[in-house]
């Protein structure tokens, strides 16, 4: 934690998880793959909350985006950023919480990403009856409620409520101007609304990759009111991109999902890993078991690409190989995979806008199969311990 000299009110927090045995705590899973299982059936079984009185938890306040710690992580960002900024915005029935950096503008304006997922689809509702989408940012939520944002239920599933499954706080306070529910956990509320004609230039911001994303014009948020917890003083989380904390929050959950549907479709699968080299985004690892054949390795790799869609390659070991140490992953590569019959190329595939090989999102993809031949004798394979 510290504080920034100019914003001495704020305490700013970083590295909230740094491993997956993080998670594996956070959720209170006994093991790794029991952790994936519990964001499943969060989502799958949200909890219903519980509404409070908004000023019971919040106060107004006389801030303006200035007195927030936008910051700058690398000098080749095109602005300051929260990076922590989850957005709430609701459609009838349908509330959706998600993640979406958020670049300052002006002390009542920021702009932020936003692509084609939830938030797009309930802004564009209110758009389309020709008004501007009310929303509230919020910062500093409990950490579950953190993770849970950075789910991917289908739409119609509220984010706050699979974090209250997972244990996270399950009081939300309606938001004064607009009925919004946010967490009552929040140390910061920002309530206003995304215009539906104005727009502003947001990035370049360095991304999960460490590549600097492009610039490009964007929705503004136009803010009208700003509270602060009553219970504790503002605090905020500086996520710094590219950083592990980063990859986690972003990769954690896919590869869950990821792992799920593997096993879903080859049960002989042991494990899977969004690995760090490839930002927990990328690049994947699927460990088969012995009794898994050839073609039960290539379809656990088409089901880890159904899975995650913006995962370029994907490396299929034995179970004899640790997917943490990248050193036995190549070895694996240098010593079993034969390029003629283990490879498969798919074309113009849609993956990730991240890419950067990727032309708006569509890519290839490339399956490694570095297993034992099945057919051959396995002590010809097998690493002798050092």
């Amino acid at each position: 934690m510290f504080r920034l000299e100019d914003l001495s009110d704020f305490v700013i927090y970083s590295n909230l998880v740094t491993s997956r045995r993080d998670v594996q705590r956070l959720v209170n899973a006994g093991t790794l793959e029991e952790s994936y299982y519990a964001l499943d059936k969060a989502m799958s079984s949200p909890t219903e909350l519980h509404k409070v009185a908004f000023y019971d938890y919040f106060e107004d306040t006389s801030w303006q985006l200035s007195d927030l710690p936008f910051l700058k992580f690398y000098g080749e960002d095109g602005g300051y950023y929260l990076t922590s900024s989850i957005y709430i915005a609701c459609y009838e029935s349908i509330c959706n919480a998600s993640y979406h950096r958020t670049m300052y503008l002006s002390p009542r304006k920021a702009t932020l990403r936003i692509v084609p997922r939830h938030l797009h689809y309930i802004i564009t509702k209110h758009f389309e009856r020709g008004r501007d989408a009310p929303v509230a940012l919020v910062l500093g939520v409990d950490p579950l409620q953190e993770l849970a944002a950075a789910l991917s239920p289908p739409l119609g599933v509220f984010e706050v409520s699979v974090g209250a499954a997972l244990g996270g706080s399950r009081q939300v306070a309606e938001t004064p101007l607009y009925k919004i529910p946010v967490p009552a956990s929040a140390s910061v509320v920002v309530e206003g609304t995304i215009s539906r004609n104005e727009k502003a230039v947001e990035g370049p911001f360095t991304d999960m990759l460490l590549l600097l994303d492009e610039a490009r014009e964007q929705p503004v948020f136009n803010v009208e009111a700003i509270y602060a917890s009553k219970s504790r003083p503002p605090v905020v989380h500086a996520i710094v991109p590219g950083l592990w904390e980063h990859q986690l929050l972003m990769g954690f959950p896919r590869e869950a999902q990821i792992y799920i549907e593997v096993k879903r479709v080859v049960p002989c699968a042991e494990a899977v890993r969004l690995t760090e080299g490839g930002a927990m985004w990328l690049h994947a690892v699927v460990v088969v078991g012995e009794k898994c054949s050839e073609g039960d390795a290539r379809l656990a790799a088409l089901a880890a690409i159904s899975a995650h869609p913006s995962v370029k390659h994907v490396l299929v070991v034995d179970s004899d190989i640790d997917p943490d140490n990248p050193l036995l992953l190549e070895w694996a590569i240098a010593t079993r995979l034969k390029a003629g019959e283990d490879l498969i190329v798919l074309k113009n595939v849609r993956g990730s806008t991240l890419e950067p090989r990727a032309k708006n999102g569509i890519g290839d993809k490339l399956v490694l199969i570095a297993i034992k031949p099945r057919k051959e004798d396995p002590s010809k394979y097998k690493r002798v311990a050092v």
